[in-house]
C-alpha cells in the first residue's frame, strides 16, 4: 500500500512523499532544504522526483543530493538547474520504468512551460499513483490509478472575473491558461479515465485567489463519487 503525505502545495512551494512502509520517494521539493527536514522529521527519502526546473518543485533538489539522495528528473529538467553529470543523478525518459526499492516509477510528458516537465506514476503492485501538475493538459489514460494528486490550479470562470475587476492581469491569466491545469480540464481528464479502482482524489496547487477549494472538491466529488482530499489546506 502506498500513503501519501502532503508537506506543501502551491505556487510557494510543492513537496509530498509516497510511501510503502518502508520506502520513502519524495515528489517535487520545492522549499527550502531545512524546512523540508522540519516538515518530515529529519528522515530523509530514498529518492526525490523532480517534475521541472521552476523552484516552487526544485528548490532543495540539489541539497538532497549533496545529502546522498538520488534525485530523478528529465534531461531538460537537470540541465535547466545546471546540474551536470553525477552519481547522484538519474536521467529520466518519458515512458520508461526505474525502480526504488519496492515502488517503480513512470515518467510521462507533461504540458508547462518548462525546458522537458513530466509527470510521474508510481506502482508497488498494491496501489498505482498518479502525480500530475504544472500542465494545462495530459494527453494519456492510466489505468488501474488507485490514488491521484493532481493539479487544480484555477478555474476558467474565476480567472475571468478577476481579470474583470482588474485582481488579476489579463497576460498572465492567459499564462495560467496555457500552463496550469484548470478545474475545468481536470474533470474532462477524469471522464476520460477508468477511475473504477480510484480510492482518493488528492487536488493539488490550487492558486491562493483564482481557486475555490471547497468548490473545487464539491465539483469532483460530485463527477467521481471519490473521496476528495485539498493538499496544502
Amino acid at each position: 500500500m502506498l500513503d501519501i503525505a502532503v508537506y506543501a502545495s502551491g505556487s510557494s512551494g510543492n513537496c509530498y512523499t509516497v510511501s510503502d512502509g518502508e520506502t520513502v520517494v519524495m515528489l517535487d521539493c520545492g522549499l527550502p532544504f531545512r524546512r523540508i527536514e522540519r516538515l518530515t522529521g529529519f528522515l530523509l527519502p530514498k529518492a526525490v522526483f523532480v517534475t521541472h526546473e521552476h523552484k516552487d518543485h526544485s528548490k532543495a533538489a540539489q541539497n538532497f543530493m549533496r545529502r546522498g539522495v538520488d534525485a530523478y528528473m528529465t534531461a531538460g529538467t537537470a540541465a535547466a538547474l545546471g546540474i551536470e553529470a553525477q552519481h547522484r543523478l538519474h536521467i529520466l525518459n518519458p515512458m520508461e520504468q526505474t525502480t526504488v526499492g519496492r515502488i517503480t516509477v513512470s515518467a510521462f510528458p507533461t504540458q508547462h512551460d518548462a525546458r522537458e516537465p513530466c509527470g510521474f506514476l508510481l506502482d508497488d503492485g498494491d496501489d498505482r499513483v498518479l502525480y500530475a501538475t504544472d500542465t494545462y493538459y495530459i494527453k494519456y489514460q492510466f489505468p488501474g490509478v488507485t490514488k491521484m494528486l493532481i493539479e487544480a490550479n484555477h478555474s476558467y470562470k474565476i480567472l475571468e472575473e478577476n481579470v474583470g475587476a482588474h485582481i488579476l492581469n489579463k497576460v498572465l491569466a492567459e499564462r495560467l491558461i496555457k500552463s496550469h491545469f484548470s478545474i475545468e480540464n481536470v474533470l474532462a481528464f477524469l471522464r476520460a479515465n477508468d477511475l473504477s479502482k480510484v480510492k482518493e482524489i488528492w487536488l493539488i496547487h490550487l492558486s491562493d485567489d483564482n481557486a475555490d477549494a471547497w468548490q473545487f472538491a464539491q465539483m469532483v466529488e460530485a463527477a467521481t463519487g471519490k473521496p476528495v482530499y485539498i493538499g496544502g489546506r
